[in-house]
């Protein structure tokens, strides 16, 4: 009798966890995140000819 109530509650603590993992995979993350000429703005970083970091430099 305790086994199996125990199989129950844990699929059923399983089955919501994937429920809910799923419901905030859809809402949150349901497309990629692509800034416009996101492709142009990292090759001009890349090939800047400038010698310093805007931030300060190395740490």
């Amino acid at each position: 009798m305790f086994k199996s109530s125990l199989k129950r509650d844990i699929v059923l603590v399983l089955l919501v966890k994937v429920a809910i993992l799923t419901s905030i995979k859809t809402i949150w993350f349901d497309a990629p995140s692509i800034p416009e000429n996101g492709s142009v703005r990292v090759a001009d970083h890349l090939l800047d000819s400038r010698g310093s970091n805007p931030e300060g430099g190395p740490r």
